[in-house]
């Protein structure tokens, strides 16, 4: 049986910006300001925000000095995708 939640991988907290960096099984990056999901992470101290813990198969994110949990998917659906930068050449005459 497939697991029926949104995972992800890997996940970084930047504490200074408050802004959590998910990659998904798939490849995919987010990036979702964690002030903008939650009155809670917003507001406790920034040294706190990395101290987290995996929810089931990382199906989400547990904050204990706060007891907050965000799923991944709530967190994809309130973030945005990171695009990669698209390169191009400069050609010289």
């Amino acid at each position: 049986m497939s697991n029926p939640f949104v995972c992800a991988i890997d996940a970084r907290v930047d504490a200074k910006s408050r802004i959590v960096e998910l990659t998904l099984e798939n490849g995919q990056k987010y990036h979702c300001s964690l002030s903008e999901v939650s009155e809670n992470l917003r507001l406790v101290e920034p040294s706190l925000l990395t101290e987290w813990e995996w929810i089931g198969p990382k199906a989400g994110m547990h904050w204990p000095a706060v007891d907050e949990d965000l799923s991944i998917e709530y967190l994809i659906a309130n973030g945005k995708r990171f695009e990669p930068s698209k390169k191009f050449s400069v050609e010289s005459d």
